[in-house]
């Protein structure tokens, strides 16, 4: 049972991890996050190893264990590569930064315009008499 919990809580930590790695902007800091996921994942690994090997041969359910394990990590090892690409990242700092940016020079050029709009309006607008 040890094993077995062992080898849950080190998966578990690493599923805790994608999120802050999927957020991350820097590269060093995914670096050191994915450091910390290989080595609960060779705990993963080490711990079912030693729960297969301390069952009879064939066991369904190390096995079951096992092949699940290796699906987790795929799927983890896609996400890893579609963080790494940080278009989320990207796309908020766009949406923050350079949208705020582009409104304001749009409103900028709005505001100029209306003014010349109402200036040529005054200018040609006939004299009331007195």
């Amino acid at each position: 049972m040890l094993l077995a919990a062992r080898a849950q809580a080190a998966a578990l930590r690493i599923q805790v991890l994608l999120p802050p790695h999927i957020a991350e902007a820097s590269d060093q800091k995914m670096d050191q996050l994915e450091a910390v996921m290989t080595r609960e994942d060779e705990e993963v690994r080490k711990d079912l190893g030693a729960l297969a090997d301390s069952l009879p041969q064939g066991n369904s359910d190390v096995e079951a264990a096992q092949s699940s394990y290796n699906r987790f990590s795929a799927v983890r090892t896609q996400i890893l590569a579609l963080s790494r690409e940080n278009t989320n990242v990207r796309s908020l700092s766009l949406s923050l930064n350079e949208k705020r940016k582009a409104s304001m020079t749009c409103e900028g050029i709005l505001l100029n315009l209306e003014r010349a709009i109402r200036n040529e309006a005054t200018a040609r607008a006939p004299a009331k008499p007195r």
